[in-house]
């Protein structure tokens, strides 16, 4: 009886490498289309309506035609407007078609946070917030923000010492924001992003920088690299916990590579620094 015989040597193992890839300022405004959804479908579930009215219009509660399922009012205007006019002939045509289309929330805080991570978006990606102060300052307006919230009534009071100023947004205005940044975020994210990228192999990286430029190689034999996450809100509030990578090469040309926003960046380069430790005592064997 005869056994098969096996071979003494194994498959080649595959050839390991980590690919770094650099993301574009967009990739933070995430908060933006996550609230603006979140917020889209509280004023759905919600389901009040908007009615748009001339200034100087009177509204007079009739309490004898009112009851318990139904509350009569009666509205004097000035002069007619196309919600109050698409209202009345919806009323009179009865349809599936409700008589005031636009739903808003009465919700009073919706509209202000809303803005208010818009503004702290933008502010976050667009200037540095390096050091501690800059951090508490931003912690302490984030507080003051949640703690009027979560006040009964506290942004009416707040707003309405401002001028009366009442920020109300409808449900087409959140999906219009949300969809629109969510499509942006998208494309930069899964598609632009992925073109600015390094890979590291043991004994070599390719690095390309910018969409459209060639892909360059550099040994690895005398490289550093150095992760900068000092900016606290956007590396690790909004980043998962990225940083800035700066990649010096040795030899006789030296060059500087950087690479922004890298996700997960602490993670990532134990990846790294562990593969070139192989590759070097594999190397010194």
């Amino acid at each position: 009886m005869s056994t098969p015989t096996t071979s003494g040597s194994s498959a080649p193992a595959a050839k390991r490498e980590i690919k770094l890839i650099s993301h574009s300022m967009l990739f933070y405004w995430w908060p933006i289309w996550v609230l603006g959804y979140i917020l889209a479908a509280i004023t759905y579930f919600d389901n009040t309506r908007l009615a748009i009215v001339p200034d100087g219009s009177k509204l007079t509660l009739l309490a004898e035609l009112s009851d318990e399922k139904t509350i009569v009012y009666r509205l004097a205007v000035s002069r007619p407007t196309k919600s109050l006019e698409q209202a009345r002939l919806a009323t009179e045509n009865p349809s599936e078609d409700p008589p005031f289309k636009p739903r808003v929330s009465e919700r009073a805080w919706m509209g202000p946070v809303f803005c208010v991570v818009l503004l702290l978006v933008i502010l976050i990606t667009n200037v540095p917030m390096r050091g501690l102060w800059s951090f508490l300052v931003l912690l302490t307006l984030a507080l003051i923000a949640l703690i009027i919230t979560l006040i009964p009534g506290g942004w009416d009071s707040v707003l309405s010492a401002v001028f009366h100023l009442h920020i109300y947004i409808n449900l087409a205005g959140y999906l219009f924001v949300a969809t629109a940044v969510f499509l942006m975020w998208a494309v930069s994210v899964f598609i632009f992003d992925r073109r600015t990228y390094m890979i590291v192999t043991p004994g070599q990286i390719r690095v390309c920088e910018h969409i459209g430029a060639s892909i360059r190689s550099f040994d690895t034999m005398g490289i550093a690299f150095e992760k900068q996450r000092d900016d606290l809100f956007r590396h690790w509030l909004l980043g998962f916990f990225s940083g800035d990578l700066i990649v010096r090469t040795a030899g006789a040309e030296r060059e500087t590579i950087r690479l922004p926003n890298v996700l997960w960046i602490s993670w990532r380069l134990e990846e790294v620094q562990d593969m070139l430790r192989e590759k070097a005592t594999v190397s010194s064997a």
